[in-house]
């Protein structure tokens, strides 16, 4: 609940329309560039913990100060600031050794998004004249329909902007997110009641992986048109979560980090669902990625880690070469540059994550099992279940006799459960995950399971009476005999209903 409660919260504040302070709004006259590096000398901006490169491109003199025009080329920002004539007593969070060179200042800036729209950012504080630093705290948000070249030639205006493209496409995303959660809420109540009428017990763990099953982002047999456009969606939130960050201070940025990870592992899990439906890997390294990666003992563990150190990251990044990279925003363009920017910064970060998930990914089967065997042996669950589960559970797997098992616990956690005919015969039964409906009949065959093992099957509804697994299922995928179970359910029933 609480990353939609961030993402909630984070709409409502850039959906408000804004109005940009008229003192900094460019005048109708021609700008200047004489002495630029002089008259406009601010190279930083540090704001929530953070520094910010920016260049000066032109300047007017106005009556209350100087009105300079800046970018940050990497990041495909454009705004000004207004730098007052006269020593002010520093902001809040200036250094003490500013506290005799400082000058009042304010902004607003620009910051492209990937869509047709850029989120709206001012702010005040003072500069010092020390180090070139303005030194600031932001108090107004929001967004507005423009980008690409309307987003460079803008200089600002008076009345109220909003962006609808902003609203619109995130209140789209905001609402299939309830509808999730609606989803998820239904789908575990009902698994709890099935479970109070068998009788059966469930462990803490295994009804948090189930919860997290059901909080899949696409619904099962989605395709990757699909992926792609709820891939849209989540790069949006992860952009509003990145523009958030730079905009708060204190122990709200470290809450927006939650929302920040969680959309970045969403967005790491969409990824992975697409190359593994473009059937790329095969079933070896694709089980091997998803063990090593995508396992439940290691989620969100990297997304955390990189809430220490973040900020130091950024500035690292803001001080690096991209910091003189406006020739070739110039030249490629601000938007198109800016992909490299934004990019840099995910890129970093998704590396970090997988390091870290992989690390303790290999330190936990080497404490849990004894063996890195886990990682590569196959495992008929998995098959099975191809693409169905979100993500693997190393904590359920069971090591035996050089086979990998999946535990009963395991299996519940998946909702895994079992349906048997009266010829003997038995199948692997899953609730179907729909993208908005939440049907009370929705369990399908998915699969043929003889003795410890199992294999997948055409996917139909189930008819018969379910009951949850009680034994550790798995080793290879015993095909063969599925199939030959399946062909004797199938001449069964046609001889029934021949009968009939």
């Amino acid at each position: 609940m609480l990353p939609l409660l961030l993402q909630v919260r984070s709409y409502l504040k850039f959906m408000t329309p804004h109005k940009i302070t008229e003192a900094l709004i460019e005048p109708p006259r021609e700008s200047e560039t004489g002495q630029l590096a002089t008259l406009c000398p601010v190279k930083e901006l540090y704001i929530a913990q953070v520094r910010w490169n920016i260049e000066a491109l032109y300047y007017y003199e106005v009556g209350h100060g100087r009105l300079c025009h800046f970018i940050v080329p990497q990041y495909n920002i454009h705004g000004n600031y207004l730098l007052g004539p006269v020593k002010s007593q520093a902001s809040s969070n200036t250094p003490s050794s500013c506290a005799n060179d400082s000058f009042p200042l304010e902004y607003y800036f620009y910051h492209g998004s990937i869509g047709y729209y850029a989120f709206y950012e001012d702010a005040e504080g003072t500069y010092c004249a020390l180090d070139n630093t303005a030194y600031v705290r932001v108090r107004g948000l929001g967004t507005y329909d423009i980008n690409g070249s309307t987003l460079v030639d803008d200089s600002g205006g008076d009345g109220y902007r909003k962006s609808y493209w902003y609203s619109i496409f995130c209140g789209v995303w905001l609402l299939y997110r309830t509808i999730q959660m609606r989803r998820c809420y239904v789908s575990c109540k009902r698994y709890g009641r099935r479970c109070d009428f068998t009788g059966e017990s469930i462990c803490r763990k295994t009804a948090v992986v189930y919860v997290q099953e059901n909080m899949r982002q696409t619904a099962h047999g989605a395709t990757n048109y699909h992926r792609t456009v709820m891939l849209y969606l989540l790069i949006e939130g992860l952009m509003s979560d990145l523009f958030m960050l730079i905009a708060q201070d204190g122990i709200l940025v470290k809450i927006q980090y939650i929302s920040l990870g969680y959309n970045l592992s969403g967005v790491l899990l969409l990824v992975y669902e697409m190359i593994e439906n473009m059937r790329w890997l095969r079933e070896k390294w694709r089980m091997f990625v998803k063990r090593m990666v995508f396992c439940y003992e290691s989620s969100m563990f990297g997304e955390l880690l990189s809430v220490v150190g973040l900020q130091h990251y950024i500035t690292t990044i803001n001080r690096s070469s991209l910091r003189d990279s406006g020739p070739a925003a110039l030249e490629v363009s601000y938007y198109v540059w800016s992909l490299v920017g934004h990019g840099t910064i995910v890129l970093g970060l998704v590396t970090f994550i997988v390091s870290v998930r992989a690390l303790w990914a290999f330190i936990y089967v080497s404490w849990k099992h004894r063996t890195l065997a886990v990682f590569f042996a196959p495992c008929c669950v998995d098959t099975t279940l191809a693409l169905r589960n979100k993500m693997t559970l190393l904590g359920g797997y069971r090591w035996e006799d050089g086979k990998l098992y999946y535990t009963k616990d395991a299996l519940k956690a998946f909702g895994l459960l079992k349906m048997e005919e009266a010829d003997g015969s038995a199948f692997v039964v899953l609730r179907k995950t729909r993208w908005f409906e939440i049907l009370a009949d929705n369990l399908l065959v998915i699969g043929v399971t003889t003795g410890a093992g199992m294999s997948p099957c055409d996917e139909r509804p189930c008819t018969g009476m379910v009951s949850f697994f009680d034994h550790n299922v798995g080793g290879d995928s015993n095909l063969r005999d599925a199939r030959r179970s399946l062909g004797f359910w199938m001449r069964n029933k046609v001889s029934a209903d021949s009968k009939s």
